[in-house]
């Protein structure tokens, strides 16, 4: 007997996955505003080309309609109308290598059936402002912190700056604060007992003033080519904050992404600046 089905309906979202699926279909995961991360069975994707034609490539963003299959995980897609594409991503390889990460940090990150409508907003911006960069330049690093930082407060991960990650208590201003990032963030001075270590290394250490201001301001900083203009941070100081993000996000996931591999061999053949 077939299983009852909801109501169809329509909202925006980002592909952020396809697989095959049996002869003729492929299962997509999708980050949409109304659901969040959902998996979908688009049936006949694959014997098909008309029947959803490219909308089903990476980084398709649009409008798709679903409808629930009551008692089943996957979910059933009937249409996917693509909006708008993102066609200068696959031209170059250091911005479809930052697409591709965010896209794998969103899936690995965001729960299930849970509506991210900020988080779609903020994978939204960083793909426009990839797509629309001139194809001679490559994409500011930086962006991908913001980007980092922005997600995981949206998810209710994000760095503890100011209240100390193991207490709740307040953690003054100082030139170095303790941070442990098994924890989550800084710690105040009675939740971490003896010196203050002086180097920041990828399990915490000391977080300098400068560097805790510098997180702050980009937990805030749009993601825009006009405010990644101004935006300048030494080499040094974004070693340390893509080490201490990279650490905090493996220790929220318990495993390293593709995606991060891939970029580590861009940079390994110098095809881009560290992303």
């Amino acid at each position: 007997m077939r299983k009852r089905s909801g109501p169809t309906e329509a909202t925006p979202c980002v592909v952020l996955r396809v697989v095959d699926y049996g002869d003729a279909d492929r299962i997509v995961t999708l980050l949409s505003a109304a659901h969040g991360k959902i998996s979908a069975l688009a049936k006949g994707a694959r014997s098909s080309r008309r029947r959803f034609g490219a909308a089903l490539g990476a980084f398709g963003f649009g409008e798709a309609l679903l409808e629930e299959r009551r008692g089943q995980d996957l979910w059933s897609l009937a249409d996917l109308s693509v909006t708008r594409g993102f066609p200068n991503l696959p031209l170059e390889l250091s911005r479809f290598g930052h697409a591709a990460y965010a896209c794998e940090l969103c899936l690995h990150l965001c729960p299930p059936h849970v509506p991210e409508p900020t988080v779609l907003r903020l994978l939204v911006a960083l793909l426009d402002y990839l797509d629309g960069l001139p194809l001679s330049d490559k994409p500011s690093p930086l962006a991908l912190r913001i980007f980092e930082l922005q997600l995981l407060l949206a998810v209710g991960l994000g760095l503890q700056l100011y209240d100390c990650a193991a207490c709740g208590g307040p953690v003054p201003a100082a030139d170095l604060v303790p941070l442990d990032v098994r924890r989550g963030g800084v710690l105040c001075e009675s939740c971490f007992l003896g010196p203050i270590p002086e180097q920041l290394g990828p399990q915490g250490g000391g977080l300098p003033a400068s560097l805790r201001d510098l997180l702050a301001q980009l937990e805030t900083r749009p993601l825009a080519p006009e405010s990644l203009a101004d935006l300048s941070v030494s080499p040094a100081a974004h070693n340390l904050l893509r080490m201490l993000l990279q650490s905090l996000i493996q220790q929220h996931l318990g495993h390293a992404l593709r995606a991060v591999e891939f970029i580590a061999k861009m940079n390994a053949f110098s095809l881009e600046p560290p992303g």
